[in-house]
């Protein structure tokens, strides 16, 4: 079932991704392709949830934990539901307590789904009044971290240590009756008004337990009638053992790359799904081949020898597997770069492509900055970087990986420039970074910047911009 929801997605979502990098497209075009976009991904959700749902039934969910920027990632977390508060027209605070650790150890994915499945459900019972989200460094080992208004009894905790830290969400919404307290956290169950049952699965918090459960901790709520709720959770997360430095993550807009012109072999039985690695991948200059099935794609391999093979797995006549089993006893192809792309999500494909010989697997519906990757590292490609601007010899492209030379104006001068990013209105955002600009000399880069990303209607990397170099 899920294969088939997630194949049409593909589409859906491929296509908006191609399009929102199109120069030529309109303002009110984008406007569409970003509402188009969120339509799908919020779709690609809810599909999620039930499989996640299923796989944590089945026992199969497991946790990957990742280095990354701790500080960074609440920001992110609270500037999305900041969003969806203003939205309801509700108050949103966000709090952190001090020493908390720049970087952590844990699953980032997972995590982020927790603090946005908890914050989401307050704004969505809470129709006047705030919402609250705060995380506290309570505990280190056996020693307690002291309160904020305490600073003579702080301490800074020791690299790569092991914290308890509290993530608390509170609201002031219509609050829950003690006895539907245990209903809110079954599957598909949902309290409250029948309004409010329409918004979503009945899973989030279903999930959120299980999750919090997997990372070895509970989930707390106290709760009043007409008064608010509480949520909270108390997680034991390690130290990155490395430092990790956000603005190095930041995405750049690629336009191309270095060296010989590569051939790929695109092998799918579906116009549409082709289509959409065709259109992503030769605007950056690679020679694209087609093949509708295994059989054939072994033929234009032979006659062709690309330098990558792109491959859906389940197909008619010869499936991927058998192809990819074929080639690997061809001499030439031994060591062909071969990518298995599936909108299965069973982990018995994964491995099932594996063991056939793939060098790589990609879920439907596709990311392009997921392909990309996974193509630069099979390929050893160095990536040539979109740049409008140069001064001193140096691009903007390049500067923008150097936020210390960013200077962010206060909140205050980019209450527009978020209102515009909330219905994709790129135009009113150029016209703030050219008063930005004119506001103070220290704000020059900034401004630039933001005004190269309202131009290429990256949504996503203004965000990013704003909330990264704002840390500093």
């Amino acid at each position: 079932m899920s294969h088939e929801l997630r194949t049409p997605l593909n589409g859906i979502l491929g296509y908006a991704q191609i399009l929102q990098r199109d120069k030529t497209i309109t303002p009110q075009q984008q406007k569409g392709l970003g509402v188009i976009k969120q339509c799908g991904s919020h779709l690609l959700t809810l599909i999620n949830d039930i499989l996640d749902l299923s796989k944590i039934e089945a026992q199969k969910l497991e946790l990957h934990p990742t280095d990354f920027d701790f500080l960074t990632f609440l920001c992110g977390v609270s500037e999305i539901c900041r969003v969806r508060a203003e939205q309801k027209n509700i108050s949103f605070s966000y709090q952190t307590s001090q020493h908390l650790p720049q970087n952590l150890h844990t699953d980032e994915k997972r995590l982020r789904q927790v603090l946005i499945n908890l914050i989401s459900n307050a704004i969505k019972f809470t129709d006047a009044g705030s919402v609250k989200f705060s995380v506290k460094l309570i505990e280190n080992g056996a020693a307690t971290v002291c309160e904020i208004e305490q600073p003579d009894q702080c301490f800074t905790p020791p690299q790569c240590a092991t914290h308890k830290i509290r993530f608390l969400v509170e609201d002031t919404g219509i609050g829950i009756p003690p006895e539907q307290i245990d209903k809110i956290f079954i599957p598909f169950e949902q309290v409250g008004d029948r309004f409010r049952k329409a918004e979503g699965t009945g899973l989030g918090l279903a999930i959120t337990q299980k999750i919090v459960a997997m990372m070895g901790s509970t989930l707390n709520v106290e709760s009043v009638v007409n008064k608010g709720s509480k949520f909270w959770v108390d997680l034991d997360l390690h130290e990155a053992s490395q430092w990790v430095d956000a603005s190095l993550m930041m995405p750049a807009i690629i336009r191309g790359y270095k060296g010989k012109k590569y051939k790929i072999l695109v092998v799918d039985d579906r116009w549409d799904n082709r289509s959409i690695l065709i259109n992503m991948l030769e605007p950056l200059g690679f020679q694209l081949l087609e093949a509708t099935h295994g059989e054939e794609g072994i033929e234009k391999a032979l006659l062709h020898q690309p330098d990558l093979i792109i491959t859906d797995l389940v197909m008619p006549h010869m499936d991927g597997f058998e192809m990819t089993r074929q080639l690997r006893q061809i001499p030439h192809f031994k060591k062909t770069n071969i990518i298995a792309t599936s909108a299965s999500v069973f982990i018995l494909d994964r491995q099932r492509s594996q063991e056939s010989g793939c060098d790589a697997f990609l879920p439907k519906p596709l990311q392009l900055e997921d392909l990309l990757e996974t193509l630069q590292v099979l390929l050893k490609i160095s990536w040539i970087y979109e740049e409008t601007e140069v001064q001193n010899g140096v691009s903007y492209a390049a500067k923008y990986h150097n936020s210390a030379d960013m200077v962010v104006p206060p909140i205050s001068e980019l209450i527009t420039v978020k209102e515009a990013l909330e219905i994709g209105d790129f135009e009113t955002i150029e016209q703030e970074a050219e008063r930005i600009k004119g506001l103070d000399e220290s704000y020059a880069n900034f401004a630039l910047k933001m005004l190269e990303m309202a131009q290429e209607f990256d949504e996503e990397a203004i965000i990013n911009l704003i909330l990264l170099n704002s840390t500093h």
